[in-house]
């Protein structure tokens, strides 16, 4: 039996992975956690049992998928392998959490069938990353996007207004409405609906 410990800060969607996981006759849902401190002090507890593998959120309240990926690659000790979640396509992170330790990469949008097998892979001592980013979609999309426009294009796609965005990083409305535009234009939306459908490609 596979156990699992999904860390994601969204009630519905964690509960909508532990039904799929529940219809499969060798996985289980061993623990759940909305935030990624709750999960870290698990880690410790005695009463705890062993996970198989771990799947992480990368947009969480407090510290990241990211921050809690990189303080567990320091843990000192054996752990379960990572697979991290993300709304965002593959070609934003992939590099960075394989870097971090992380032995897989699953969109919020992939299939049931492609959650499992990859579960399975992970947890047999496998890895599992997506061959196809968005980058092969279309190659030159995100190539002509500054630094500042993709950290806008991410932060818009999780929903922030541009006054949040602004707030987040530490600059003006103005200059936010100012990379909007540019990235925007750069990917040919029209609207955010646009860039929603640019994320969910992945």
């Amino acid at each position: 039996m596979i156990s699992i410990a999904l860390v994601d800060d969204q009630s519905l969607f964690r509960a909508g992975l532990a039904s799929i996981i529940a219809r499969e006759s060798e996985m289980e849902v061993a623990a759940e956690f909305s935030d990624g401190e709750a999960f870290l002090t698990s880690l410790d507890s005695p009463e705890q049992d062993p996970y198989d593998i771990i799947l992480l959120d990368i947009s969480l309240p407090g510290k990241s998928g990211l921050e809690i990926l990189a303080e567990l690659s320091s843990f000192g000790k054996e752990l379960p392998p990572i697979c991290i979640l993300s709304m965002f396509p593959s070609s934003f992170y992939i590099e960075q959490v394989k870097k971090l330790g992380a032995q897989g990469y699953l969109s919020k949008n992939c299939s049931e069938h492609v959650l499992c097998h990859a579960i399975t892979v992970i947890a047999q001592g496998g890895m599992y990353f997506p061959e196809e980013t968005i980058e092969a979609v279309n190659p030159s999309l995100f190539s002509t996007l500054s630094e500042r426009e993709t950290e806008v294009f991410k932060l818009l796609t999780k929903g922030l207004t541009i006054k949040e965005i602004a707030y987040e990083l530490q600059i003006s409305v103005k200059s936010i409405s100012t990379y909007k535009s540019r990235l925007m234009e750069k990917l040919g939306a029209d609207s955010l609906s646009d860039l929603y459908k640019i994320v969910v490609v992945c």
